[in-house]
């Protein structure tokens, strides 16, 4: 990170979670600390209890998952993590130094307050790259983790474009483009029945298949998210929060 001098990894929190655990809620709540930025939108909700506000919201995730959001800063989208975007740029380091850090740089420089990132990316991958970030890492019982998986993530619109640093020749973005003219509206699971079978999803058809599937991943995730010790990474379970030692993390 020596090229990018100015950027605060203390001022940075990740929420790891697999899709599925509620890592947007989570989020939601730490937001609420007085210390912590929340980004504040119509589309995400004035305050970060404004769940609601789902229901009017441009962001189309939201009507399957009421607490996802996305990182607006004034209006501004923040780029995701790297692993919203790997289909599209597989050179983790290339996005960090070239799109990803000098946003968050930008983004710091309007707000004294924590930003929190909701992320894919395990403890291990993010320590790679943020050493010095607050990384809560969220524990989960994997049989419920793929059956919320199934009615939320799958059912996400999956024709993200990226235009502010995804070029309309990028060959994962044109791939993109051909199951959009096959069906305009797929989602998450379509993507998936695409790239093993090149058809929608079915759900008659591939159910049973998909679901083993997200269960033997969230078994896999889930054994190598245990294996981390360090005291830099809090660990949370799902389905019983520690709210003080959440905040007394983060400080």
């Amino acid at each position: 990170m020596e090229n990018f001098i100015t950027l605060d990894e203390s001022k940075l929190i990740f929420v790891s979670f697999e899709p599925g655990c509620g890592g947007h809620s989570i989020a939601r709540t730490i937001c609420s600390l007085p210390n912590v930025y929340w980004y504040s939108h119509p589309d995400n909700g004035i305050n970060p209890w404004n769940t609601s506000s789902a229901k009017t919201s441009n962001i189309w995730q939201r009507r399957v998952a009421p607490r996802h959001f996305d990182r607006l800063v004034n209006g501004v989208r923040i780029p995701p993590t790297w692993d919203y975007v790997k289909d599209y740029i597989p050179d983790c380091e290339w996005y960090l130094r070239a799109i990803f850090y000098p946003a968050i740089e930008k983004a710091q420089r309007q707000t004294s307050k924590m930003l929190v990132f909701p992320t894919h990316l395990t403890p291990f991958e993010l320590r790679q790259y943020f050493g010095s970030s607050a990384c809560l890492n969220v524990l989960y019982d994997p049989l419920k983790a793929s059956k919320r998986h199934i009615l939320t993530t799958s059912k996400f619109p999956a024709y993200v474009k990226f235009p502010d640093f995804v070029p309309k020749d990028n060959e994962y973005l044109m791939w993109m483009e051909s199951i959009h003219i096959r069906k305009p509206n797929f989602t998450v699971s379509d993507i998936w029945a695409f790239k093993k079978y090149d058809e929608p999803y079915n759900e008659s058809k591939h159910f049973e298949e998909y679901e083993n599937e997200l269960l033997d991943y969230m078994i896999k995730q889930l054994a190598i998210r245990t294996q981390w010790a360090d005291h830099t990474v809090y660990n949370i379970e799902q389905e019983k929060i520690n709210w003080k030692g959440v905040k007394d993390y983060i400080g």
